[in-house]
């Protein structure tokens, strides 16, 4: 493996390196303006919602779901590094208890049956090993009525050659892709939202 496409593998599986710590920074100053607008623009909270964060990454997405409700908010990834970033970034809220981070698959949440109102997946469905049992899983764990968010900044193969070559299990899912998976897994009420070539689909159990 080339030294590139070894610290592009990063951004996957971000591993306990200078690397691998770097590609988080990266992620949580290079998607925020994306995450901003999926957040307040198209998921808007109400204030009271149990969130779950599915592939958390740097956990800045779990500081502005802090700040937006007053409910827990979680946050899984299968990185170690990434929990442990996660959990550096938001230490008040994990010691207050608001806020709780493992690590763990999202084709095997460690939570019950109806836990979350939202689970968001930010820049991470391109690496899930099963894109509809992993939906299903993820609608497991929603209440009734409860949303889910899939927040992307790259929506199509073409003109993405080059990620595809660097990151050989990434998958990019058009938006009619993920609509259409997501009634496979359940879902219901879909709507797909666009902004500045920010994609968010968002679909309801």
């Amino acid at each position: 493996m080339g030294l590139f496409k070894k610290i592009i593998s990063n951004c996957r599986n971000p591993r306990n390196s200078f690397w691998g710590r770097m590609m988080l920074t990266c992620m949580n100053i290079g998607h925020n303006k994306m995450a901003l607008w999926c957040i307040n623009e198209c998921i808007s909270l109400d204030g009271e919602e149990d969130v779950l964060d599915i592939g958390c990454g740097g956990g800045r997405n779990i500081a502005h779901f802090l700040k937006r409700t007053k409910g827990k908010v979680y946050g899984v990834d299968h990185s170690a590094q990434s929990v442990a970033k996660s959990i550096a970034k938001n230490s008040g809220a994990v010691r207050s208890g608001r806020t709780e981070v493992m690590k763990a698959s999202v084709s095997a949440l460690p939570y019950g049956d109806e836990s979350f109102d939202v689970a968001t997946a930010f820049e991470t469905i391109y690496f899930w090993p099963d894109i509809i049992e992993d939906f299903r899983e993820v609608r497991r764990v929603l209440k009734p009525g409860g949303k889910f968010a899939v927040c992307n900044e790259v929506a199509s193969e073409a003109g993405n050659e080059r990620w595809l070559s660097l990151l050989d299990d990434m998958k990019i899912y058009t938006p009619g892709e993920i609509v259409e998976n997501m009634k496979k897994a359940g879902f219901s009420n879909l709507s797909v939202h666009s902004s500045a070539g920010h994609l968010c689909v968002i679909g309801n159990k």
